[in-house]
């Protein structure tokens, strides 16, 4: 192999796995490949990105715990994952008992203790301002208080204009991409197929073209930053990453997802499905997280305050959700419709997981109670 043909292979492979993420759990990623409205969401602990500089993506969690006005535990609630992320040992803190929250390997750390993973949701330093907050407050201000704070986390007309802002906003820079990216394939195949150079412009011109154009796309992507960020309410904003990229071309070449990678706020994945999934994906988080409400998985051990915290956030976030989902045109009754018996045996199924039975009456190996099949 000669050293260009070297050279071509190593871009190439960096330009596909730039943008790859690999976590220590599962979160969603809501991926626009051809840089779209719809973007498709996948839940597993790695992540690609589009190839074409059109694409973006979002990236969703569940939240990892539950809260009410009595305190916090560490029991999801709602969860659009399956199977939804559990913990071992269940643990349950009133608000005023909350003396310091870390963040360690991933974790937080709730009064030394490891809680629950720590989310773009929930930091830290979040975690210990709303239970300083809560404290000193009566429980019905604290109900208030937590109730506004789940309404931040499902806002899905506020993701779609901010993901319309954004495909605005970067169109010039997926332009300067594209033309980016294919001037690499055209020298890409110079080097690999030895074409001749024309007479018109030789080999290293059209490079130096490129390479202005790589930086002319990077200097309005900071431009086009500059007005991204006026919107973000983070104090201070997200450093920049536009000075690594203008060294490095392979990342370059996805200016718009690199500028969304900060630009949407944290929200739930029902929220982010709302706003940018197609129907049949929108769908199956929905019903996931309403049958999480529904038909919950019982936490280990019983703990009296555990069970109080949750039975308060179920009924709240299923409230929430119901008022957004008929915001939302999406109609709640056709989403918990018996399935159609997969086989002349099937008589019950499951109303949480969907999985069909051929004895009718009891319960599927979770603990929910079946239902028959009509």
């Amino acid at each position: 192999m000669s050293d260009h043909a070297l050279l071509v292979t190593v871009f190439w492979a960096l330009t596909l796995i730039d943008g790859a993420w690999v976590g220590r759990r599962a979160r969603f990623s809501f991926v626009s490949w051809l840089g779209g409205r719809h973007a498709w969401p996948v839940l597993r602990r790695w992540h690609g990105l589009s190839p074409w500089p059109g694409g973006w993506r979002v990236m969703a969690d569940d939240l990892p715990v539950a809260f009410s006005p009595a305190g916090l535990c560490n029991w999801p609630a709602g969860s659009a994952a399956r199977p939804a992320a559990t913990p071992a040992v269940v643990q349950a803190w009133r608000w005023e008992e909350i003396a310091s929250v870390s963040e360690e390997a991933g974790q937080l750390v709730v009064n030394g203790r490891p809680f629950c993973a720590a989310t773009p949701l929930f930091t830290a330093s979040d975690l210990l301002a709303l239970a300083g907050a809560c404290a000193p407050l009566s429980p019905e201000a604290r109900a208030i208080l937590l109730r506004v704070r789940l309404r931040l986390w499902l806002r899905p007309a506020h993701l779609r204009r901010r993901a319309t802002v954004l495909r605005a906003r970067t169109a010039g820079l997926v332009l300067g991409n594209g033309l980016t990216l294919a001037g690499t394939v055209l020298i890409s195949l110079s080097f690999l197929s030895r074409l001749p150079e024309s007479g018109a412009v030789t080999l290293p011109e059209f490079a130096v073209g490129l390479l202005g154009l790589h930086c002319l796309s990077v200097g309005l992507a900071w431009w086009e930053r500059r007005h991204l960020v006026r919107f973000i309410r983070e104090t201070p904003p997200p450093p920049s990453p536009l000075l690594g990229v203008l060294l490095y071309p392979p990342g370059a070449l996805r200016l718009r997802a690199l500028l969304g990678a900060s630009w949407f706020p944290p929200s739930h994945p029902v929220a982010v499905a709302l706003a940018v999934a197609p129907p049949a994906a929108r769908d199956e988080l929905v019903f996931n997280a309403l049958a999480d409400l529904r038909w919950p998985l019982a936490p280990a051990g019983g703990e009296p305050l555990a069970e109080e915290i949750l039975t308060w956030y179920r009924r709240t976030l299923g409230e929430e959700l119901e008022v957004l989902l008929k915001r939302e045109s999406v109609d709640i009754a056709r989403l918990f419709v018996p399935p159609e018996p997969d086989g002349a045996a099937s008589c019950a199924y499951c109303p949480r997981c969907r999985a069909q039975f051929v004895v009718a009456g009891g319960s599927c190996p979770q603990g929910v109670a079946l239902r028959p099949l009509k």
